[in-house]
């Protein structure tokens, strides 16, 4: 007899896009703030959930990190949303709206020469880049016109910098080391 280990990567893999979105929820004030907290839900048969949680930078980075999982109970759902909401209210949004938000930013960066971080290709599982629309180009990326950077604690500073250089030129954005 086979011994085979559930695997979350390999069930994300292959279900992840099909599952049926239960909601998706954005930090509230997003529109103030250049890091939005995105998190979409996912109903699995028999009633556990898959979740990707996002955390995207419209001002320059695109994204910043990304957290995905399933097999969650509806208890410990309710913990992770509570726990978002500690920083910010959630608000729900729409599938399309949250996905252009999400390819929005990353299109941005990409522009930008920055890439996505390593933990991304597998929240990617849970999206469906077919739902983006022509509501993405209404997304406002940047601060003023202008790519916004702001150093965080384990990002590699340098490499943003020469990609900022690069694409937009030492005058064509903004940064600030600490915030």
């Amino acid at each position: 007899m086979e011994n085979s280990k559930f695997s979350p990567k390999k069930y994300l893999q292959e279900h992840g896009r099909k599952l049926p979105v239960e909601k998706c929820l954005i930090s509230d004030r997003y529109s103030e703030k250049g890091l939005t907290v995105c998190l979409i839900i996912k109903k699995q048969p028999g009633g556990k959930y898959t979740f990707a949680n996002i955390l995207v930078d419209r001002l320059c980075l695109g994204i910043k990190n990304s957290i995905v999982n399933c097999n969650l109970t509806e208890e410990e759902l309710d913990k992770m949303i509570a726990q978002m909401e500690d920083h910010a209210p959630a608000v729900e949004v729409t599938t399309t709206y949250f996905h252009n938000l999400i390819y929005g930013a990353l299109d941005y960066a990409s522009e930008l020469g920055i890439e996505p971080p390593k933990d991304f290709n597998l929240a990617e599982y849970v999206l469906d880049p077919d739902l983006v629309d022509d509501g993405i180009d209404e997304i406002e990326m940047g601060w003023n016109g202008k790519p916004f950077y702001i150093r965080g604690p384990y990002d590699n500073y340098r490499k943003i910098i020469s990609a900022l250089d690069a694409s937009v030129g030492p005058d064509g954005y903004e940064y600030i080391t600490e915030v």
